[in-house]
This record gives C-alpha cells, structure tokens and sequence, in this order.
C-alpha cells in the first residue's frame, strides 16, 4: 500500500474528513485537482497555468494564476470563478452534474466530455442510486484518490491522441443542479442560466444532438457523506481515443 506524507496531504486536502462540512470541502478539493490534472494532461493550458506538488508517489500539477496579467484575468473570470461556484454548490448539497467540455470552433462539435457526478448522504436528493458506507477511513480515501490520479495519467498517455491546435477549441464547463431542492432563481459564482448566456458555442445543438460516444470510468472516490465519479466520453465520430 502506497502512503502519504500528512504534510503533503494537507496541502490538497484536509486532514480531518470525518464531519460533513470537511467532506465538502475534500470533494471540492478533489474536482479542483482531478481537473488540473486533466487540463495539464490534455495541454489545454500553457504550464505557467499550473504549479506541481508532490503527493504520495505522484507529482500533481495544480492551477495557479499564470504570470501574464491579461492571463490572470482570463483565467480568474473563467476556471478560478468555475471552482468556486462548484465549491459553493457543493456546500449546499446542490451540484449534481459539472462537465467540462473541448468543443471545436469551427463547427461546435463535442471532442471530448469529463463528467463529474456528484452524490450526497442526504435525504430528498437524488443521489445516482449511490449507497454509503457508514464509515470510511482517512487511509483508504487517501488509495482512492492516488489510484484515481494514476488512472487518470495512465488512461490519457496510453488511451488519448493528442489534442493537436488547442487554439481551435474552446473548453467550458456546464453544472446541473438536483432539482428536488435547488431554488429555481440560484447560479453559484461563475455561472448564469443557459436560457440567458450569450455565448458563441451553439449550446441547443449540442445539447439536442444525440452522441453515441466511447465511455470510461476514470474516478470513483467516496467519503462517508458525498460521492464523486469522473467519467470520460468522447462521440465516436470525433473520438480522440487510440485505436
């Protein structure tokens, strides 16, 4: 069994993830790196968007503010605005679905698909049919997230092609809320309604167009109150996947 050091630990996540709100703030936390590490992976950012520190065996890369000033304000009003909106969504036992999308300039055609579940030990929530476990220790939430984070850098330089031109693509991220108790008029920071976003990507096309797409399962992490599963989809008609 591999082990971490608590002092790199605590630099990601938080020590103590026994009570709800911690837990809250571990799955925050674990959206926030998983999605570092994907961006970094797919080149999708230039590396003064990212920082590196160790945990465990692994060197993860983290989002940090990009030393250009017109960079930093990109990158502030888009992923650092992302994050705390999701951060903010998560707390209030809202967020049930954030997917990040690579979409093409040219034609709005979906490249590939993160799609981050989210499910809560709480009642009237629709929680993806997911069960709980009464309780789950510190050390094995610890080999979920290095085995998530291996999965992810396997699956990626073994699997993925490689995103030729990034300029030709924009990357956005869409949240759904569990609707059973999410107040109709609520948009956590960095969102609006995508009845009233104006936006150069075609969202009704893309929404409406039924993808038949390759499927794998890149995270499965869990804590005694909150679930997350990443998942990776590419359509099989653009699909960046090796044969």
């Amino acid at each position: 069994m591999l082990t971490i050091d608590s002092r790199e630990w605590c630099k990601f996540f938080p020590v103590d993830i026994t009570t709800e709100s911690d837990s809250a703030l571990f799955i925050h936390r674990l959206f926030t790196v998983t999605l570092s590490a994907l961006t970094a992976k797919r080149h999708i950012f230039s590396h003064d968007h990212f920082s590196s520190k160790k945990l465990g065996p692994l060197f993860v890369p983290l989002f940090t503010r990009p030393t250009s000033i017109i960079e930093q304000q990109r990158f502030n009003s888009t992923v650092f605005s992302w994050i705390q909106g999701v951060s903010q969504a998560i707390s209030n036992g809202y967020l049930k679905l954030a997917t990040f999308f690579i979409i093409s300039k040219s034609d709005d055609s979906v490249l590939e698909m993160y799609e981050y579940y989210f499910a809560y030990n709480s009642s009237g929530i629709d929680n993806h049919n997911e069960s709980f476990l009464s309780t789950t220790s510190i050390d094995d939430i610890q080999q979920q997230v290095l085995k998530a984070l291996e999965q992810i850098n396997q699956f990626v330089d073994e699997r993925l092609k490689s995103i030729v031109n990034r300029s030709n693509y924009r990357f956005c991220l869409k949240i759904q809320y569990n609707t059973s108790i999410t107040p109709n008029d609520y948009q956590p920071t960095g969102f609006v309604d995508s009845q009233e976003i104006i936006s150069p990507i075609n969202w009704k096309k893309i929404l409406t167009t039924k993808i038949t797409s390759s499927r794998r399962i890149l995270a499965q992490i869990k804590t005694s109150h909150h679930k997350m599963l990443l998942v990776f989809r590419t359509p099989t008609v653009n699909s960046t996947m090796k044969k």
